[in-house]
């Protein structure tokens, strides 16, 4: 056996895919290629959406500032940057989204209440 072929197999038997498609090639005696992408074929480039996880209610306790992050609830399968757009919903006197931070935020001075319609959007900045 030749030493590409066991570089080859050492390197096979190293390696551990997921749900990436892995083609390999020779290129020379002594390079292995590795091109990597969807199993569907769609190339390295495929852009996968945002994905949410459930969240509960977001809730404050009166006259105690705040803050939630939505942030744990919320990744990229391409490690993309995120930001995050609530809709044009109307929150409790003292609570506001903070975009940048990806999270609600209490004043701790805005009296009870509670709205209903919230719709958050993540958006990768990619088609």
């Amino acid at each position: 056996m030749d030493t590409v072929d066991t570089r080859r197999r050492a390197f096979l038997q190293a390696l551990t895919t997921t749900t990436a498609a892995l083609a390999l090639g020779s290129c020379g005696q002594d390079t292995v290629q590795i091109h990597c992408g969807t199993s569907g074929g769609q190339g390295p480039s495929a852009n996968l959406p945002p994905a949410w996880q459930p969240i509960s209610a977001v809730t404050f306790t009166q006259g105690v500032a705040a803050s939630v992050s939505i942030a744990p609830f919320l990744s990229d399968p391409n490690s993309d940057p995120l930001t995050v757009a609530i809709n044009n919903v109307t929150l409790p006197a003292g609570v506001t989204f903070d975009a940048a931070g990806k999270r609600f935020v209490y004043d701790g001075i805005g009296a009870l209440g509670s709205a209903s319609g919230v719709v958050l959007t993540a958006d990768d900045g990619k088609a």
